[in-house]
């Protein structure tokens, strides 16, 4: 599948705003959400403790900020090693868990697509006749997550997502320096859209959901909550509006009211799980932050902002 690599100086760009990016939001989290480390609570168990708090990992989300800006590149495999190490010392010494993990590298990708976004002047996504079965994908995995999480518990459901990204990100690379992977160059060319990196859009879905996992870890039905607004609210204002969406918004040109429609009907099924007022307002407040022409990609966007609504708003 072939794919245009970003030059060197466009590396260091990307790397550079990544960072930047990256470091502001996750202290800015780490500031608001009270999440302990481990070693605060169990000091019996560590010699060495922090005083602050846990959630996202800074040391993850800056290891991997590197990681990102250089995919494709023969750099990526010390610097990936050196990213998976550094997240599992932190694990080792307990000043993390594998929730904040997590929440560092879905920081990192966060952080890459502002940093495209800002970098990579104009992306020309297409959209293909794969559509439809792109979005049968994308709410199929988000009820196996649902599933998953319901059945199994948030922990496993973590492990599973982190070990499903951390292979990602490799099969990506590999992918990007023309190796052959069998399936994966038939499977990226049938569900990605042209113009995309190869599996860019699964990347980021995934971004979103170690990102809600970490956040909304002692609240299952929140989790699930998330999970069903991005799965069944995105996939169907996509449908909906790719289908049916004849009157544009006067403020997204690329987004319709129909479309919107779609939204707020799949969304509601959050509503199954958790049926609370806030949910309902949480909803009306997704429905608008989908309707702004936003140039990232929504898959992350989508589950942090709801995430650290219910986190606020049920005070978890």
């Amino acid at each position: 599948m072939p794919n245009k690599l970003p030059t060197l100086i466009e590396r260091l760009k990307l790397l550079i705003v990544n960072l930047i990016a990256t470091l502001a939001i996750s202290e800015s989290l780490k500031g608001i959400i009270d999440i302990p480390r481990p070693c605060q609570v169990e000091p019996n168990l560590y010699t060495t403790c922090l005083p602050d708090h846990a959630y996202p990992s800074i040391h993850a989300s800056t290891a991997f900020s590197f990681v990102f800006s250089f995919l494709g590149h023969s750099f990526f495999p010390y610097i990936y090693a050196t990213g998976l190490l550094i997240s599992w010392s932190r694990v080792y010494q307990g000043l993390h868990s594998w929730f904040d993990i997590g929440g560092g590298i879905a920081m990192a990708g966060l952080g890459y697509s502002i940093a495209e976004a800002i970098v990579v002047k104009q992306k020309n996504i297409i959209y293909g006749d794969n559509e439809d079965s792109r979005q049968v994908i994308h709410v199929s995995i988000g009820l196996l997550l649902c599933l998953m999480i319901w059945l199994l518990g948030t922990q496993t459901a973590l492990y599973l997502v982190l070990s499903g990204t951390c292979l990602g990100i490799l099969i990506i690379h590999l992918t990007l320096i023309g190796f052959n992977i069998p399936g994966i160059e038939k499977l990226f060319g049938k569900f990605e859209r042209l113009g995309a990196m190869p599996g860019e859009g699964a990347m980021y879905y995934a971004f979103g959901v170690l990102f809600a996992i970490g956040l909304l870890r002692n609240s299952p039905a929140a989790l699930i909550s998330v999970i069903l607004i991005l799965a069944l609210g995105d996939g169907l204002a996509t449908y909906v509006g790719r289908r049916y969406g004849y009157h544009v918004l006067p403020w997204n040109r690329k987004k319709t009211a129909e479309g919107l429609i779609g939204f707020v009907a799949g969304s509601t099924s959050a509503l199954i799980v958790l049926p609370l007022h806030a949910t309902i307002l949480i909803i009306v407040l997704a429905t608008v932050v989908e309707s702004l022409p936003i140039k990232l990609d929504d898959n992350i966007t989508l589950p942090l902002f709801t995430s650290l609504l219910y986190y606020f708003i049920l005070g978890l």
